[in-house]
């Protein structure tokens, strides 16, 4: 298996080649390697990545053509291959995972060290399964200094396998909240799986972001971790025109930072700047969060028209738990704009505790200032009657026509709840 290795590295030094398992994403000199899911056979379409002009294709196929490469089971190629690449790695790893705020953390932290002309490589995208681990793996820069990566977990052991895979350097946890709890026994379950993060046998230094029983996790770690509730943090805070001036106090010492104006942006860069700090002390921050952090599709506004009447979205679409549902709608609560509209999506993977988070958000809204409020999905469906002063749908499309008949009284939309809501559809209906 070696010589294939060399063969991939010399490609990808080449051409530049990227590892894709999809050949629609597949462009001239990519290498292509066929996967084998629940729901189709990657191997299959080798003949597409030929026709693309594929520099190599990796599938379980045998043929003679120059540019194939037969392995007998992919998913142990792709294993294999991501462990010969993490022990070839000579910088180091940092992992990031949280039931809030992976993606725009992991950005973040990609951006300091970038601005600081440190050769820095991250994961794509918001990809933090096993599939997408291993494919930002198999892509990653080698003479990258540090490495960024996202995990994410719905179900117990998933972190064992994650971390077993990158063997992480450095970790930070964002923050354990109840995203996807009903696939865990309890709280201290989800607890436990979180921080088996900082398992992987080459620890340097981790931090835990913690707004729950700070002594049950300090029970489940080592002295290589630090813990931080960044939101009982002492702090000051000066706003300039662009940026906020933060001073704050973290065990007994003072700091002073740059940040992108937001509460929510605010707590990343007093994270960011403490976990960085802890591994990088010669390092200078010019600002500790930037917005080109906030990717697209996270909290994205989008001003559109419905009719003739100019419409701003504020899109959250793409996922919602209990914690981070609430938080948004306070925040949201507080913009000094009018006529707001709720469409909130029901939240997934919550088991037991379903009917009371659902509740207890529907008793939230209904002491906020908003001017209409759309519930969609069967968990909320369910409290129609309990609740019948507000609109209750079982999925997005109705939510379309009743935009269409109140727009007299709406200026201000916000769309939040998980992504199998489909809510994002009903701003694609809007958005030429």
């Amino acid at each position: 298996m070696l010589k294939i290795y060399k063969i991939i590295y010399d490609l990808k030094s080449k051409y530049k080649s990227k590892i894709v398992f999809d050949t629609r994403l597949l462009k001239k000199n990519d290498i292509f390697i066929g996967l084998k899911t629940k729901y189709n056979d990657g191997n299959l379409y080798y003949h597409d990545a030929i026709k693309k002009k594929a520099s190599l294709v990796i599938v379980n196929i045998k043929s003679d053509h120059p540019k194939l490469f037969y392995v007998k089971d992919s998913q142990i190629f792709i294993k294999n291959f991501c462990k010969f690449i993490i022990n070839s790695y000579k910088g180091k790893i940092i992992a990031v995972t949280g039931s809030v705020g992976k993606t725009t953390f992991k950005e973040n932290i990609f951006h300091i060290l970038s601005n600081n002309n440190i050769n820095t490589y991250r994961s794509y995208k918001n990809y933090n399964n096993i599939q997408g681990l291993q494919f930002s793996i198999m892509n990653i820069n080698l003479k990258s200094k540090y490495s960024i990566f996202e995990l994410g977990i719905n179900n117990p052991n998933e972190m064992n396998k994650l971390v077993k895979t990158l063997q992480p350097h450095y970790c930070l946890v964002t923050g354990i909240e109840n995203s996807h709890i009903g696939n865990f026994k309890n709280f201290n379950h989800l607890i436990d799986n979180k921080l088996k993060i900082f398992y992987s046998r080459r620890l340097i230094y981790g931090l835990v972001n913690y707004s729950y029983d700070p002594q049950y996790i300090k029970s489940k770690l080592n002295f290589k971790v630090d813990l931080i509730n960044v939101d009982n943090l002492q702090r000051n805070i000066k706003s300039n025109k662009k940026k906020y001036i933060v001073n704050f106090i973290y065990k007994k010492r003072k700091y002073n930072i740059e940040s992108y104006k937001g509460e929510f942006y605010i707590n990343i860069a007093i994270i960011s700047f403490l976990f960085i700090k802890k591994f990088l002390k010669t390092i200078k921050f010019k600002t500790s969060f930037y917005d080109e952090s906030i990717i697209e599709s996270r909290g994205k506004k989008v001003l559109t028209y419905i009719g003739n009447k100019r419409i701003a979205f504020y899109d959250h679409s793409y996922n919602a738990s209990p914690y981070s549902l609430n938080k948004q709608l306070l925040i949201f609560n507080k913009r000094n704009i009018k006529q707001k509209v709720l469409i909130l999506g029901a939240m997934k993977e919550l088991g037991a505790q379903s009917d009371f988070f659902h509740i207890k958000i529907i008793e939230l809204v209904n002491k906020l200032n908003f001017k209409k409020i759309i519930f969609i999905g069967d968990e909320f469906y369910k409290f129609k009657k309990k609740f019948d002063k507000f609109n209750f749908y079982k999925n997005y499309m109705p939510a379309i026509k009743y935009l269409n008949s109140e727009i007299d009284n709406i200026k201000n939309i916000f769309v939040m709840g998980s992504r199998t809501n489909k809510l994002d559809m009903v701003i694609k209906h809007y958005v030429k």
